[in-house]
This record gives C-alpha cells, sequence and structure tokens, in this order.
C-alpha cells in the first residue's frame, strides 16, 4: 500500500527499506546519527505545509524512521531541505544527494557536509532505500 511522500507513513516504509538494503549497511557502518530530510511547502507541486521524516541511523541500521518532530529538528546532527522539484530530481536520481549538497541544490541546515562525504556511497543507498518505498504522491505534483 502506497504512502505519501515525505509522510510519517512514508518514512516508516523508508526505515524498513534501509534496513533491508545490505549495501547501505555496509557503506554505512561507521555512520552514527540521525538525519532529517525536509521537504519546503509549495503549493503548486501540493505540497501545502513543510514536511519532515526523521531517519535515526546507527552503523548501518536505521533504528527508526518517522516524520520529524519539533523535538527532533532540535535535536537532529543534520538537516537536509529542499523543494519538492529537487526531492523528486534526487529520488528519479538525476541529482546525486552528497553533489547536491555541495553545488547547493539541497541545502544542509545543520551539520557539515564535509561530515558527509566519507558517507557519499551510504547517502546514494539512502537515497536507494527511498525509490524503493511504494510512493503516492500529492494532487499537483509533476
Amino acid at each position: 500500500m502506497s504512502a505519501e511522500i515525505f509522510t510519517d507513513k512514508w518514512a516508516r516504509s523508508w526505515g524498513r527499506k534501509i534496513n533491508e538494503n545490505s549495501a547501505y549497511r555496509r557503506a554505512a557502518a561507521n555512520w552514527e546519527g540521525a538525519m532529517v530530510l525536509v521537504m519546503a511547502a509549495d503549493t503548486g507541486w501540493g505540497i501545502e505545509n513543510e514536511r519532515a521524516v526523521i531517519a535515526d541511523l546507527w552503523h548501518g541500521e536505521c533504528r527508526g524512521a518517522t516524520a520529524a518532530s519539533d523535538d527532533d529538528m532540535k535535536a537532529a546532527p543534520f538537516i537536509i531541505r529542499a523543494a519538492p522539484a529537487t526531492w523528486k530530481d534526487v529520488m528519479a536520481g538525476r541529482i546525486d544527494p552528497i553533489f547536491g549538497l555541495l553545488r547547493g541544490k539541497l541545502k544542509l541546515a545543520r551539520g557539515s557536509v564535509f561530515a558527509l562525504v566519507p558517507y557519499a556511497v551510504a547517502a546514494k543507498e539512502l537515497v536507494v532505500s527511498a525509490t524503493q518505498v511504494d510512493t503516492a504522491y500529492p494532487v499537483g505534483w509533476h
């Protein structure tokens, strides 16, 4: 059953897909910390309010993924923000997440891009896992 992108149901499915991804497990063996992905509000894309999801990442495992709360937003070591159009390109594989950060397509609202660079393969695998979620899109998504 599909889940609308960047909702709690979607995040939970994403967390399961991360844990099923053996390439992620290997690439993220030393990664610690939560990552929040934020989709900016854009009524033209059917996103009425900002959406944020968090994945609690620990040494190649996702200990949980949900819609991000205010407390999650305050505590997460990494927060990445982008417009719906950019997330669409990331999910379609047209934008590599690390290069997207380096080129300013994705905005690192918290954390250091240099702390993420050693985990470039893990970041790509997080995206691979996201693309495996049965995703629904809001009316207006293009």
